[in-house]
C-alpha cells in the first residue's frame, strides 16, 4: 500500500518520530498514486498599482503613435494587440494548482509530465524571497517548469527527485528576468 506523503513542513513528537522510522513502507516507483503532494498558487502574485497599468498605456500609445506616423500600420496593430495582453495578464489572479509527484512523473492538477521527458531539477531555496523547484524537459520546445513550493520542505522533494532526475544547476532565463522586471 502506497501512501502520500504531506510535503509541507511537518515537526513530528520525538516518539512519533521513532515509530515512524520502524514502520516505512515500500513504494512502488512506477505507481501513479500521488507520493508527494502540496497546493500552491500557479505563480507568484504580484499586485500591480495604478502607476504600472498607466506606463503600459503611455509606452504602448507612445509607439503606436511612433508606428503609425512611421507608416507602419501593422507594428501599430501589434503593439495595441499586445499592450491589451500584457494589461489583461496583469489584472489575472493566480489560481490554486495541486502539485504531486508520482512513481511516474510530476502532476500538476491532472496534467502528468513523466520522467523520461524531464532531464533535470534544481530546487532554489532563500526564504522568503525564493522557495521554488525549476525542472528541465528534453524536449526543445517545451518550457522550463517553475514550481512554486510555498510551504513544502524541499529536503522531501530532492530526496525524491533524486530518483529519477538530476540535479543540476538551472540559471534564471532571459524570459524569467523579463517577467520579474515588469511585475509578473
Amino acid at each position: 500500500m502506497d501512501e502520500i506523503i504531506n510535503a509541507e513542513k511537518e515537526k513530528p513528537e520525538p516518539a512519533r518520530e521513532e515509530a515512524l522510522e520502524e514502520e516505512k513502507p515500500k513504494i512502488e516507483l512506477k505507481s501513479s498514486r500521488p507520493l508527494l503532494k502540496w497546493e500552491a498558487l500557479e505563480y507568484e502574485d504580484i499586485p500591480k498599482s495604478n502607476n504600472w497599468f498607466w506606463s503600459v498605456g503611455i509606452i504602448a500609445a507612445s509607439a503606436t503613435l511612433a508606428s503609425i506616423l512611421l507608416g507602419n500600420i501593422l507594428f501599430a496593430i501589434l503593439v495595441m494587440i499586445s499592450s491589451l495582453t500584457i494589461i489583461l495578464y496583469g489584472v489575472k489572479r493566480p489560481k490554486k494548482v495541486i502539485f504531486s509527484f508520482t512513481g511516474r512523473g510530476l502532476q500538476i492538477d491532472s496534467r502528468l509530465f513523466p520522467y523520461e521527458n524531464l532531464r533535470s531539477f534544481w530546487i532554489h531555496y532563500d526564504p522568503p524571497a525564493k522557495k521554488n523547484i525549476t525542472i528541465e524537459p528534453k524536449k526543445l520546445f517545451m518550457p522550463t517548469m517553475l514550481i512554486p513550493l510555498e510551504d513544502t520542505d524541499p529536503n522531501i522533494i530532492r530526496e525524491h527527485l533524486l530518483k529519477f532526475l538530476k540535479e543540476e544547476r538551472h540559471e534564471e532565463s532571459i524570459t524569467q528576468t523579463i517577467s520579474r522586471l515588469l511585475g509578473f
